[in-house]
């Protein structure tokens, strides 16, 4: 029995170290919707940052995870959260600002 409590405290501990954070999960998302890496990376501190512990998973949960659609997510929210996230936006905004446009490198 002892043997068998161990493995599955061993799997368990392996899964939770496969998982991938909120921030990451977030990241990996704002990429693959096309933006490039450090934008993202960006974007997604200052939400980390910025907006409260428990919105930010539940954004990295329902945007990264479940792949909602932003825009609908954050509609989807109470109106106090909704101004979180109104918080946040001009420091997200200065994020893609603060990137050299990817046309204008290739030139």
């Amino acid at each position: 029995m002892r043997v068998l409590i161990l493995t599955f405290a061993a799997l368990a501990a392996l899964t939770a170290c496969n998982q991938k954070s909120d921030r990451e999960i977030l990241t990996e998302t704002c990429v693959a919707g096309g933006e490039n890496p450090e934008t993202c990376q960006c974007i997604t501190v200052a939400m980390e940052k910025n907006l409260p512990p428990d919105l930010f998973r539940r954004t990295a949960a329902a945007v990264g995870r479940e792949k909602r659609d932003v825009s609908k997510f954050v509609r989807s929210l109470k109106m106090e959260e909704q101004l979180e996230f109104a918080s946040v936006l001009t420091e997200m905004v200065s994020c893609e600002l603060s990137q050299p446009d990817e046309a204008s490198v290739a030139d």
